[in-house]
């Protein structure tokens, strides 16, 4: 019993391109044993938000969350994924593009079962930006009875890449 134990949890720490994420340091170690064939894209990444509120054409509030997430972007099946350090998904891919660097990014909201689109470029301090405009949809469902006609939010998202560093 007791072989069989480690035995388990190795089997446990390999599944998606073989391994399984649970922690930073998962995310960690996976990038450091790859660092040869990873593309620029896959890393742990800070992620930082603006978000400007609108009345039709009429900004009444903006909120910064300079700190808002970190994130790991890996490739799978033809796409990169993105997960919070505990494993879980974090609801956006990201897909290459003709142009290096640029990649169409996808937000996927599971309330409205829809998707935002918008494109990210890297630049070449391991940074990348990227805006997109919530789905009216998701909107009034999040904003609920407080949910005024003519209302848009807008992402603003700058993320750092932060591990492993080129």
């Amino acid at each position: 019993m007791k072989k069989l134990i480690p035995a388990l949890l190795l089997l446990l720490t390999f599944s998606a391109k073989g391994q399984s994420f649970y922690s930073e340091e998962s995310f960690r170690q996976y990038f450091t044993t790859h660092i040869d064939s990873l593309d620029q894209i896959e890393g742990i990444w800070q992620v930082s938000t603006t978000q400007e509120f609108y009345r039709y054409d009429t900004l009444y509030d903006v909120q910064k969350f300079p700190k808002a997430a970190r994130v790991a972007i890996i490739r799978k099946e033809g796409k990169y994924e993105s997960y919070n350090l505990t494993g879980e998904s974090y609801d956006v891919e990201f897909t290459v593009t003709d142009v290096r660097g640029v990649y169409l990014y996808r937000n996927y909201f599971p309330e409205t079962k829809s998707y935002s689109k918008t494109s990210a470029v890297i630049s070449k301090k391991g940074e990348m930006e990227y805006t997109y405009t919530f789905p009216d949809k998701y909107l009034r469902i999040r904003f609920g009875d407080t949910y005024e006609e003519g209302t848009r939010v807008v992402n603003i998202l700058k993320w750092t890449k932060i591990f492993p560093e080129k």
